[in-house]
């Protein structure tokens, strides 16, 4: 990756520290481990109409580990909503780059976050902000897997608070037992909260059952387990509690969603300590 400096670099008067961190931020070393490690600083001309971020050197960006609104879907004030929002944040801005991967993604964009020390929120993450302000959904990738758990603290502030897509049934959290509303997400990324019914053990998979036949699954594959029991989530006692699982649902044989990462998968206590509650809490 050839990080486009907005202004030319002094070099001689860069600490061993900050080229360490240009490297590791073009070249995908140890720094992807830390959410919010700040590189360079880049200019940004625009945020498109499909929310991804165009910098002054013509380079194509999106902003990693977020489901942001899209055109076409839900409320169009929603997504006119998030990219007003982020335009007055970042258009015409510098913005120290946050990278994420080494290389674009396979439509050419870049996957980062910026940081702007300019704003009233301090030395704010833009996909942070996004994410606060009901603007973006909490989506986990490998790359930014560091980043989430606080992401999903502000995505529960945001949600209790009713804030922008929190407001928009296309963005809701489904229920799930409800198999239409399901099956009308096939192939999106989706937020659905239910009670495990069963755990069943595969040879290569471990399904999390909500239902009776045909009914809403959660797949995760066994050589995972072990990350998921020390990250809090022990997969074979899970039946009988509450959660909220996210990701992209398939439909294709029944509604189900593959999970690979442990904060994927939310605990929301005991099925008895939590009746009469619906989903979103």
């Amino acid at each position: 990756m050839k990080i486009a400096f907005a202004h030319p670099v002094n070099w001689p008067g860069w600490s061993r520290a900050a080229l360490a961190l240009a490297c590791a931020l073009a070249c995908g070393g140890p720094a992807f481990a830390a959410c919010g490690v700040a590189g360079a600083s880049v200019a940004i001309a625009e945020v498109t109409e499909r929310l991804e971020i165009r910098l002054a050197d013509g380079r194509l960006a999106r902003l990693a580990g977020l489901d942001l609104p899209a055109p076409r879907r839900g409320e169009p004030e929603t997504t006119a909503d998030a990219r007003t929002f982020l335009t007055s944040r970042l258009a015409g801005r510098e913005a120290a780059l946050v990278a994420f991967a080494a290389k674009p993604d396979r439509w050419g964009r870049w996957l980062v976050d910026f940081r702007l020390p300019d704003l009233a929120e301090g030395n704010a993450s833009a996909a942070k902000m996004m994410v606060s302000q009901g603007f973006a959904r909490v989506k986990p990738e490998f790359e930014t897997r560091s980043c989430v758990a606080e992401r999903l603290a502000a995505e529960r502030e945001a949600r209790a608070a009713g804030l922008g897509l929190w407001n928009d049934p296309d963005y809701s959290i489904l229920d799930a037992v409800d198999r239409e509303e399901l099956a009308h997400r096939d192939g999106r990324f989706v937020l659905v909260e239910g009670t495990v019914r069963r755990v069943g053990f595969g040879r290569a998979r471990l399904y999390l059952d909500f239902g009776g036949r045909d009914g809403f699954t959660v797949i995760v594959a066994r050589k995972s387990q072990n990350a998921f029991q020390n990250a809090g989530v022990p997969l074979g006692a899970l039946a009988g509690e509450n959660v909220r699982v996210r990701g992209v649902l398939d439909d294709r044989f029944g509604p189900r969603l593959e999970v690979a990462e442990p904060l994927m998968i939310e605990r929301l206590g005991r099925a008895e300590a939590n009746q009469g509650t619906g989903p979103g809490g």
